[in-house]
């Protein structure tokens, strides 16, 4: 499992998701915390990867953190959970351990 942490400084743009993946994937991270998203909180769903974020639901495309998290690491996602649009919190299950 490779962990890291990315501070984005916005995926509010049209092509940035794609950027996000194809960087992550290039480096071989399967789990990324992401800060100042400013995207609206929620989980975006796609192929081989997941976007969990939280954020403010508001047209100023400010704030927001969230992780993600991509290939067989999707099937141990335990929950999501927004605490505000400042902090999420993601539990991951795995084997003989938990990881906050």
């Amino acid at each position: 499992m490779k962990i890291g942490t990315w501070n984005v400084r916005s995926l509010f743009w049209s092509a940035a998701l794609k950027v996000l993946h194809n960087e992550l994937s290039n480096l071989d991270f399967d789990v990324v915390t992401l800060q100042k998203t400013w995207l609206e909180s929620g989980i975006k769903k796609f192929d081989n990867f997941a976007l969990f974020n939280s954020g403010l639901e508001s047209k100023k495309h400010e704030l927001g953190c969230g992780f993600y998290v991509s290939g067989d690491f999707l099937k141990c996602v335990k929950y999501f959970k927004i605490i505000n649009e400042r902090i999420c919190c993601l539990r991951l299950k795995t084997n003989g351990f938990h990881v906050l």
